[in-house]
């Protein structure tokens, strides 16, 4: 199974673009499609775009304040 990418200038960046809900999260002995072996890897459902927030992100879960999200949901 191979993943296509997009170039690098059309990523969005410094922004969020989407909010999903995490419904657990299992360690894996070996890999299976995108998933590196020997890591954690976090299950998501329900993925839903949203108007685009300006925002710089970090590296795992971080909060967002809430009242950003809830406008762009809304």
């Amino acid at each position: 199974m191979s993943v296509s990418l997009p170039e690098l200038k059309m990523l969005r960046r410094g922004q969020i673009i989407g909010v999903v809900t995490i419904v657990g999260c299992q360690f894996s002995k070996t890999a299976s499609g995108w998933g590196m072996a020997e890591q954690y890897h976090w299950q998501l459902a329900n993925p839903r775009p949203i108007t685009p927030i300006p925002y710089i992100g970090q590296l795992g879960l971080f909060d967002v304040p809430d009242e950003l999200v809830k406008e762009a949901i809304a």
